[in-house]
């Protein structure tokens, strides 16, 4: 199993407009093979912070994807509301440490 960490900034004022558009993304993704398995929203620490966790083919789908729904219209159009939304986003592809169950 491959998994994507997106760790994601969010502008102060923004998270719910945030959410409003992730939850129109996350259908796109999921048809093209990847699974949310969980996001997180911070309760202490650094404000406005995202985490989603991602269960994804393999490395390789990170470009590819992202790839194919920039293409989309339905998608660029909801690219454009993240603008002056997302502060900073990292994403880190991972696998499962030994210890994990």
């Amino acid at each position: 199993m491959v998994y994507l960490q997106a760790t994601l900034k969010i502008y102060q004022g923004q998270m719910e407009k945030f959410c409003r558009v992730m939850a129109e993304v996350v259908p796109m993704l999921e048809e093209r093979g990847w699974k949310l398995l969980a996001a997180y929203q911070n309760i202490i620490g650094r404000q406005n912070t995202i985490v989603d966790i991602w269960e994804i083919p393999d490395a390789n789908s990170v470009e590819k994807v992202l790839g194919a729904i920039g293409q989309l219209p339905s998608f660029r159009k909801l690219a454009g509301e993240l603008t002056g939304v997302v502060e900073e986003e990292v994403l880190q592809v991972m696998t499962k440490a030994s210890y994990s169950h």
